[in-house]
């Protein structure tokens, strides 16, 4: 009988420590700062060539919203955006659609993350200017702008 009484009580801290750990890693999880940058930007794309340097093979328009939240032992993000791909003498290419999360706790140390992405074969971002494009560009937006990108990101992530 001792020996199942041992067993037992071995049962019941286990089960214990598990709440305990559901509870601490929960409680990681509650609030934190909240930061989202709604942008409109293009940038160079490059590819390395055989002898190791990069060189430039067009570039890509992109509208997206990054959202970060930061608490006292986690990091989140969330990144959506739409990226329309052009070739060096600016012709159209493909457009990829994208919604990224990743996070860390510094409690498990633990990273995590997952993208879903999917191709569009027609131009789809706005609010950029048609413009072949060197280095990195970066659009200032009003409020209503930003708002209306917000809109349009949003309503392309129902597409994957």
């Amino acid at each position: 009988m001792k020996l199942n009484r041992g067993f037992e009580s071995i049962a019941i801290a286990m089960k214990w420590s598990l709440i305990t750990a559901v509870f601490v890693l929960l409680s990681a999880c509650g609030d934190g700062v909240k930061v989202e940058h709604i942008e409109a930007f293009a940038m160079e794309t490059s590819e390395e060539n055989e002898e190791g340097i990069y060189e430039r093979t067009g570039y890509l328009k992109s509208n997206s919203i990054s959202i970060i939240v930061e608490g006292k032992n986690f990091i989140k993000s969330e990144i959506k955006s739409i990226e329309d791909f052009y070739d060096k003498d600016g012709n159209y290419m493909k457009t990829e659609i994208k919604h990224s999360k990743g996070g860390i706790t510094q409690i498990t140390e633990v990273e995590n993350g997952n993208t879903l992405k999917k191709e569009l074969l027609e131009p789809s971002t706005i609010l950029i200017p048609d413009e072949n494009i060197v280095h990195v560009q970066r659009y200032e937006l009003s409020d209503d702008e930003k708002k209306q990108l917000k809109e349009h990101v949003l309503s392309f992530m129902k597409k994957l």
